[in-house]
């Protein structure tokens, strides 16, 4: 409502366009302003699209430096279904003869030897194994599972040299009490802080909640660090609301507390928590204890069931009650071994008494040991393989996977390491020379071989020849990509360049565009935006730059093909172009069949001077630096206005509109002021009038 004015009520006269009128030609300084930061903005969108399109040719260019661009081999085989192979770009050319394949290499392979479940009924492969002790065949609970209350042992091998290592079997559980830790035949101290750490004696501190071990001195690789120790589960037990039974975390319980004091806070009638004069909240406790029957419990005694980890009270505990206990449990663990590349690689398992075959399976094939294990619930049987083929284990038995003796293994799940099947290398002759290979596939001199079948010439077979020679189709493809895209960026630099200026075309003010269609506006600020990079001196710079890196030859080059133009690669005819180039194809692929290193070299080569440097060396720079000199000019999308110069002068055009517009705001308030104080004269004027008639005897009825 402030800006709501009437005028004329006592002139008649249109107060508001004559204020409108006046302010038009007051106006036509911001209008000149606001038309010259247009033109701004489209330059500087101008420059930023260019800077596009040169940062993508840019890319291309680091392509052109790539030997497979130019040295990409193509290979065939006599017999496809015996033999394939590929070859990367530092493959020679020439020919591999494959006389025999007598072997295929294959993975190392067990399964159990007989089925796992018991009376006739499968094990459920997602129930604990615990509670399945009579589902499966030979498992002894008293030889499979042992009980944490009897101490852990755990060795280490040191991969890497350092000070701090981690105990595996901990786990979620906690240190209870330390035993012996020693390095080899060294036996360390344990100390109880990491302040007491001296580096001048053999010690270590073990954090009792997370297991991580900290040595006084640095642990060199290869060594094997025994440990021995006692751990405790410690669960928190959380009363959400009202009940007498909770659940502990472990099954298969050893060893309990006798007493269980539960702790919560005190409240009054309306639930509002009781707080002392400090402020902290009053405690209220509860101490049950250990009873014997789960049918007949008092008021403050438990039951616990040691099987299932239930714990049942003789009464409803309170919401929001907590307490803290520890207990020991029973537990299983095994030890596997394997063989890869760099020798043995051995893995100690352990698992809770809560713990499926699901969750053994999962461990296992997770591990390190480089196997994948599954149970067949048709066959009731597990079978385990190595997921690399060939033969790793030259000593001992000679088996990829070994049980190490571990009973969980051996007898519940009847693996038995005589039982292996596979674990073989493929086994061929090559240009004459018989050899293996742990993997059917392999790479000799930049050429991957495959081997899919087995044959043998000498009894009658067909050998295999496997053909490399350079892949001068893809070469030249890449070469003429990169032209094109070189022709595309100077088409349209040079379009930008000598496009026409229209200088009468200003950007439309907003009375102007108001007047006009969308198609008039259109075609007018098409001619509007015409030319506006219009001989730009750094684009006229960097077309020029571009063609001097086409063209220089490239010295100290050993091969004839040491410029463009002697791999059939020319300016074309028409000098209005700008300087494109065209393809003699035949030209091009007559150089890359004769010294196609040659042709790489003419882009690629490095070198300290210009000269020196291949063709996409030296653009590569070129282009780096007009894209840093627009980017200071126009910026980019990360930059703000004060970061380069087109937008300093628009935060300048903005700071100039925003004090015009000001001004005028003002004399268009004068404005307004005089013509009312005029109406008021007019309106005075008119009483007068109207008086001295009537005393005349006028009326203006």
């Amino acid at each position: 409502m402030a800006n709501f004015r009437i005028g004329g009520l006592a002139s008649g006269l249109d107060t508001e366009s004559l204020i409108n009128d006046l302010m038009r030609v007051q106006r036509v300084p911001i209008d000149k302003l606001s038309q010259k930061k247009q033109t701004l903005e489209w330059q500087r969108d101008s420059y930023r699209d260019i800077n596009l399109k040169l940062a993508s040719f840019r890319d291309m260019t680091l392509n052109m430096r790539l030997q497979s661009s130019f040295l990409s081999k193509v290979t065939t085989s006599s017999n496809s279904n015996k033999v394939t192979a590929t070859a990367d770009s530092t493959a020679g050319s020439g020919s591999y003869t494959l006389s025999a394949v007598s072997r295929l290499a294959t993975s190392a392979t067990n399964a159990s030897t007989a089925g796992i479940s018991a009376n006739g009924q499968k094990v459920d492969t997602t129930k604990s194994i615990y509670s399945q002790i009579s589902q499966f065949v030979g498992l002894d609970e008293e030889e499979i599972f042992k009980d944490t209350a009897d101490g852990m042992n755990e060795e280490i091998l040191v991969k890497k040299a350092g000070k701090e290592f981690s105990l595996q079997k901990l786990g979620k559980h906690s240190l209870e009490k330390m035993g012996s830790v020693t390095v080899g035949a060294d036996n360390y101290q344990v100390v109880t802080s990491l302040d007491d750490l001296d580096a001048n004696q053999k010690q270590v501190f073990v954090d009792e909640k997370t297991g991580k071990m900290t040595f006084s001195q640095q642990i060199p690789a290869d060594s094997k660090i025994g440990v021995e120790y006692e751990m405790v589960q410690k669960d928190t037990i959380s009363v959400g609301s009202s009940t007498k039974e909770v659940q502990l975390s472990q099954i298969g319980i050893t060893e309990f507390e006798e007493s269980i004091t539960f702790t919560w806070d005190k409240k009054d009638t309306d639930g509002n928590v009781i707080k002392d004069e400090n402020g902290d909240p009053i405690k209220e406790t509860k101490t049950f204890t250990a009873g014997t029957d789960v049918n007949n419990l008092t008021e403050n005694q438990f039951y616990l069931d040691k099987e299932t980890g239930k714990i049942t009270f003789g009464s409803d505990l309170q919401a929001g009650a907590k307490a803290e206990v520890s207990y020991d449990h029973q537990y299983f663990e095994f030890n596997m071994s394997t063989y890869n590349e760099t020798g043995e690689v051995n893995q100690t398992f352990t698992f809770d008494a809560r713990d499926s075959l699901t969750t053994v399976i999962d461990k296992v094939n997770k591990s390190s040991l480089g196997v994948n294990m599954f149970y067949d619930q048709h066959s009731d049987k597990v079978t385990i393989a190595r997921t690399s083929t060939g033969d790793f284990n030259q000593s001992g038995d000679g088996k990829e996977i070994s049980f190490n003796g571990s009973p969980f293994l051996t007898n519940v799940l009847k693996l038995d390491s005589n039982n292996e099947k596979g674990g073989e290398n493929a086994k061929f002759t090559l240009n004459g020379l018989e050899t293996e290979r742990t993997s059917n596939t392999f790479t000799v001199n930049g050429v991957s071989f495959t081997l899919k079948d087995t044959f043998d010439a000498v009894n009658g077979d067909s050998p295999v020849t496997i053909s490399i020679n350079n892949d001068t189709d893809k070469a030249i493809e890449n070469i003429k990509e990169f032209v094109e895209k070189y022709n595309e960026l100077i088409d349209n630099i040079q379009g930008q360049l000598s496009e026409e200026k229209y200088r009468d075309y200003a950007p439309l003010t907003k009375d102007q565009r108001a007047a006009m269609s969308e198609k008039d506006i259109e075609l007018w600020e098409e001619k509007a935006k015409s030319g506006l990079l219009r001989s730009d001196q750094q684009l006229s710079s960097l077309l020029s730059n571009m063609r001097m890196n086409f063209y220089t030859p490239l010295e100290g080059a050993t091969s004839e093909y040491n410029q463009l133009s002697a791999i059939g690669i020319t300016t074309t005819k028409n000098y209005l172009e700008g300087g494109k180039l065209e393809i003699n194809e035949d030209k091009l692929k007559e150089a890359l069949e004769n010294d196609a290193e040659g042709v790489f070299n003419l882009f690629a080569a490095d070198g300290d001077t210009l000269g020196e440097q291949g063709i996409s060396r030296r653009l590569r720079d070129t282009v780096t630096q007009s894209i840093d000199a627009i980017t200071l000019k126009a910026g980019n999308g990360m930059k703000t206005n004060s970061q380069f110069s087109i937008g300093k002068n628009l935060d300048d055009i903005n700071k100039r509109i925003t004090e015009l517009e000001s001004k005028l705001a003002d004399k268009e308030q004068r404005y307004w002021s005089q013509f009312a104080a005029m109406e008021t004269q007019m309106q005075k004027m008119n009483e007068q009038m109207n008086y001295m008639l009537t005393q005349f005897g006028y009326s203006s009825q």
